[in-house]
């Protein structure tokens, strides 16, 4: 393995282009790169979801997803290295923003006396002709670890080396962090994107994990009434969010492309689920959350909508009830297989044909004008 300082410098060179061009951080170009700079040819990447649940795992040899035969579920139950390394990540709430090298050997989780035997050592012996590995922990709830390999006769990794693998560790987590960034910030802009065309005033954005990412004025106002100062006050510095958990409720209530209400103290919260999915299986959730004024008790009337009176045309019909499902535009586009443009195109019909602003205003059109036709 070579660590000198050049080495150094262009691995993290390569990794901070990596990070703005990449579509996906953790891939064979990483891989390439270590090899390349460190010379660690004997590397592998697995992905779990947030639960622990093994996904996939890429090494120079290919990628490789979960199935009934994948190499991986022989030694999974027993997988020392694993366990250790994801219920410490929960217990200390591990997300994209961790520098500090978290490192784990195999040496110092698995008894000496009975090494040799350990399901996970002869694991790595079947499969990768390896005795020894160092792992690194990245991301929510350590859903990404990356292996390093060292043979028998290599010997098992030695103090010099765990320390530069550390410095290793604090290049990629700081490229990975900025990836998240980029990554999310562009996620979020989309999302307002469609916020504002589809009407809505007062909306904001959160994570799977109760941080909010985005939120405007109007509905800083509506949640100051609700909840007060001090609430709105803790929306600052990407800190969790403690009442978020008690707007979004049970997470199973959740799926892409379907929409929730909740009703608080007069307004109405829709609430929206968009899903980033990667090739590795790895799933990160967001939530685009709506706020609007609760309407007036119903009474025997039904709203008035000074709409055009023209028909809704099949197609309008289509899109304007996968709306009232919460899929995005582009989520209709794709379910319709026609452009986003189009769809946007025929928002606006549907909304000058129903005389209505917003998505909400929609659904109530909806509800007193569909009859299933």
């Amino acid at each position: 393995m070579n660590y000198q300082g050049d080495n150094r410098m262009n691995f993290f060179s390569e990794l901070s282009e990596h990070q703005i061009s990449a579509d996906e951080f953790f891939n064979v170009v990483l891989l390439d790169s270590l090899a390349r700079n460190f010379g660690l040819q004997n590397v592998l990447i697995s992905y779990f979801d947030t639960q622990g649940n093994f996904l996939s795992w890429t090494h120079r040899a290919g990628v490789l997803a979960d199935g009934p035969e994948h190499p991986y579920r022989r030694v999974m139950a027993q997988d020392t290295v694993r366990q250790v390394l994801y219920r410490e990540a929960v217990r200390d709430h591990l997300t994209y923003n961790n520098m500090t090298p978290r490192l784990y050997r195999s040496t110092d989780l698995i008894p000496a006396d009975g090494y040799d035997a350990d399901p996970y050592v002869r694991f790595l012996e079947e499969q990768f002709r390896a005795c020894y590995s160092v792992t690194m922990a990245f991301g929510i709830n350590a859903y990404i670890q990356v292996a390093f390999f060292k043979s028998r006769a290599e010997g098992d990794f030695t103090p010099e080396e765990m320390a530069e693998l550390g410095k290793i560790y604090v290049y990629i987590a700081n490229d990975y962090k900025n990836f998240k960034k980029y990554e999310q910030a562009k996620i979020v802009a989309n999302i307002q994107s469609e916020i504002i065309l589809s009407g809505e005033k007062a909306y904001l954005v959160t994570d799977d994990f109760h941080h909010v990412m985005s939120c405007n004025e109007a509905a800083r106002s509506c949640l100051r009434d609700i909840l007060g100062q001090e609430a709105v006050n803790g929306l600052k510095g990407g800190a969790t969010c403690s009442w978020l958990p008690f707007l979004l409720g049970d997470d199973a209530d959740y799926g892409e492309n379907h929409v929730q209400t909740r009703v608080i103290r007069h307004y109405v919260f829709k609430i929206y689920t968009y899903d980033q999915r990667y090739f590795n299986g790895i799933v990160d959730r967001y939530h685009w959350i709506t706020i609007a004024p609760q309407e007036p008790a119903a009474d025997s009337r039904e709203p008035v909508f000074a709409g055009t009176g023209q028909p809704l045309t099949k197609t309008e019909w289509k899109v304007a009830r996968l709306l009232h499902k919460g899929l995005t535009y582009q989520a209709v586009a794709d379910e319709l297989v026609i452009s986003y443009h189009t769809v946007k195109k025929h928002v606006q019909n549907i909304y000058t044909k129903c005389g209505v602003n917003t998505r909400f205003q929609l659904y109530k059109w909806l509800e007193h004008n569909d009859r299933g036709s």
